[in-house]
């Protein structure tokens, strides 16, 4: 569920480039990603940013440090305001809404494999195929490996799963025994 926080300032984001500069969508939802990818892998510039001793202008001179002229001015200004509001601990999920937005836009649907073993190049193709018959859209392929399934094939799209893993058989299984043993 999208709380409200990243609803309006992923909102924000969306109309006022749309508005302004439409073409520049696409490269401001990639640096977003890319911003996103870089905070998670240093955690501790998000606990620097919630921490109260630290000051909205030094927040901002860090953001300054490390983003300005390496980012568009949109993503720039963006990541000002959400460290002038002290709300960068929410850009993982504004990155997440965003997206959506974008691929929404764009006619991309996210697509998460979940499988015990890494794909083949066929058998991505082919479940790129399928799914872009299923939904219309250009399908943005996305794996995970998840030795606990056992087997088979977790799909995810947006709030849908199709779970085709043998320990959701086997739980079954076990479920169905269990109501005729008790």
């Amino acid at each position: 569920m999208t709380g409200i926080v990243e609803k309006n300032y992923g909102d924000a984001l969306f109309e006022l480039i749309s508005e302004e500069n439409p073409a520049m969508l696409k490269t401001v939802q990639e640096e977003i990603s890319s911003v996103d990818s870089i905070l998670n892998e240093i955690p501790d510039f998000i606990k620097l940013t919630k921490t109260p001793t630290v000051s909205a202008e030094e927040k901002m001179s860090i953001i300054k440090e490390t983003f300005e002229g390496r980012v568009s001015d949109y993503t720039y200004r963006f990541l000002m305001i959400l460290a002038e509001n002290g709300r960068l601990e929410f850009f993982s999920k504004i990155n997440r809404y965003f997206t959506s937005r974008c691929n929404e836009k764009f006619g991309i649907a996210e697509i998460t494999v979940v499988t015990t073993a890494p794909l083949s190049a066929e058998a991505k193709a082919k479940i790129k195929l399928k799914m872009t018959q299923v939904t219309g859209k250009t399908i943005n392929l996305k794996e995970e490996i998840d030795a606990a399934i056992i087997g088979g094939i977790v799909l995810k799209y947006g709030s849908r799963s199709f779970d085709g893993s043998v320990k959701a058989r086997l739980d079954a299984l076990k479920s169905e025994i269990g109501s005729v043993i008790c």
